[in-house]
Formats: structure tokens, C-alpha cells, sequence
């Protein structure tokens, strides 16, 4: 079950549309300024918008709120249900980033057809990214697991979370360079640590990876980079 936002002025609609997409939970908000309110407080898998609102142009809320990278806003399905069929107005909405545009009147099960379409969309998309996959090094980031494929068996890799956190910026970033300066402020922030520790735990983590097909090289200077070994892919 989803958590969807549905921004619209009409009663009528409202319960239509939470009856069209049960089981999902539909919460409501009438105005603008009751949905900003509620952004700030939760967020949600999918949001319906209505363009004609009391309190302003639907549009132009989604364009400062989507153009916005802090709130998460742009990362969240967007649905247009609207009244407004202009051509206009369909391409602005596509424009700044909305993901369907649907007329009213509205069919209930192409309704519920399109948002489930989306959802499940999503939920396989997460399910990807929740994954690294690298050489023969599979990184499971929910359960903070790594396993090394080999052959018809496989090895689970124990790690400290800090070993952690390196080899899954290495592996979201093969081949790139990263400095000892960029590891000691984004892994341990404000701890007072010196080049020297991060040397020490890339040479664990080498030690720990020895049975994978991937290798940390030392860029002289410069800092580290992830390989693949040629040949293993």
C-alpha cells in the first residue's frame, strides 16, 4: 500500500478517486497552502495535482517546487488531473517535469491503470538501486552485505561500516579518483582523522576483497580508483 497526495478542491472527486485507488492510503489537501504544509511534514510515492486550485496555478507551484532539490520534490511521480486541455498547458506541465497529464473527465480504471503502471515503475526502480553489481562484487545497501560470486559459490565479505561506505562509493563510481581529502569528509565528517587513517582502512578493505574480480588502485597524488580486473567482466 502507497501513500498518495492528492491536491483538490472538489469533495466529489476526492472520493472518487480514494475509492478508485484502494487499497493505496489518499490523503487530501484542498489549497496550495494546506499541501505545502503537509510536504514539510511527510512525504509520499505519488502526487495528483489539480491546476485550477483557490489559492493559486497549480503549474507554477509545481515549477518552484520541482526546480527546488532540497525538498526531494523532483524524485516524487507527478500526476496532472485537470480540466485544463490546452495544448499550452499539457506541454509547460511536460515541460517542467510532470509525468502524466489526464483530462477530467477521467475513466476510473484508466485512472488507477496509470497510477499503479507508475508505482510499480517505482517500486522495481528502487528495488535496482538498492544494488550494486560490479565484477563478480554484489553490494546489498538495505542489509549493508557484500558478497563475492565465484563460480558456483559465493563468499559474504565482513566489513566494518566504514569499509562499508568506501567500497560503495568506489563501486557507484568506477575508474574515478578519489582523494584522501574527499573520503575524510564525507565518511568520517567532523571526526579528527589524517591521511594516514584512510590509508589504513583502504588497506584493509584491499586485504578483505582479495577473492573479487575488482581491485583499489593507488593513484600516486592523487588518491584511489575502483578497477575492474580486464578479462573478468
Amino acid at each position: 500500500m502507497k501513500d498518495i497526495l492528492y491536491i483538490e478542491d472538489s469533495p466529489e472527486l476526492v472520493l472518487m478517486v480514494k475509492e478508485t485507488l484502494k487499497p493505496h492510503h489518499v490523503h487530501h489537501c484542498s489549497t496550495l497552502k494546506d499541501a505545502e504544509t503537509t510536504l514539510q511534514q511527510k512525504s509520499f510515492d505519488l502526487i495528483l495535482l489539480d491546476l485550477s486550485l483557490p489559492d493559486g496555478d497549480g503549474l507554477r507551484y509545481l515549477a518552484a517546487k520541482i526546480s527546488d532539490q532540497s525538498n526531494g520534490l523532483n524524485k516524487t511521480p507527478l500526476f496532472v488531473l485537470t480540466g485544463q486541455s490546452e495544448i499550452s498547458s499539457k506541454v509547460m506541465a511536460f515541460a517542467i517535469g510532470v509525468d502524466d497529464y489526464i483530462i477530467k473527465p477521467f475513466h476510473h480504471a484508466e485512472l488507477k491503470a496509470r497510477v499503479e503502471a507508475k508505482l510499480r515503475k517505482g517500486t522495481e526502480q528502487a528495488t535496482e538501486e538498492s544494488f550494486l553489481q560490479l565484477g563478480n562484487v554484489r553490494l546489498d545497501m538495505a542489509k549493508q552485505k557484500v558478497t563475492v560470486h565465484t563460480g558456483t559459490s559465493s563468499e559474504d565479505l565482513t566489513l566494518t561500516r566504514l569499509e562499508f561506505k568506501m567500497l560503495t562509493k568506489f563501486m557507484k563510481s568506477p575508474d574515478r579518483v578519489f582523494s584522501r581529502e574527499l573520503f575524510i569528509e564525507t565518511i568520517w565528517s567532523d571526526a579528527n582523522v589524517t591521511d594516514r587513517t584512510v590509508d589504513t582502512h583502504i588497506a584493509h578493505l584491499r586485504k578483505k576483497i582479495g577473492p573479487a574480480t575488482i581491485k583499489i588502485e593507488t593513484v600516486t597524488g592523487e588518491g584511489y580508483r575502483l578497477k575492474v580486473i580486464e578479462g573478468s567482466l
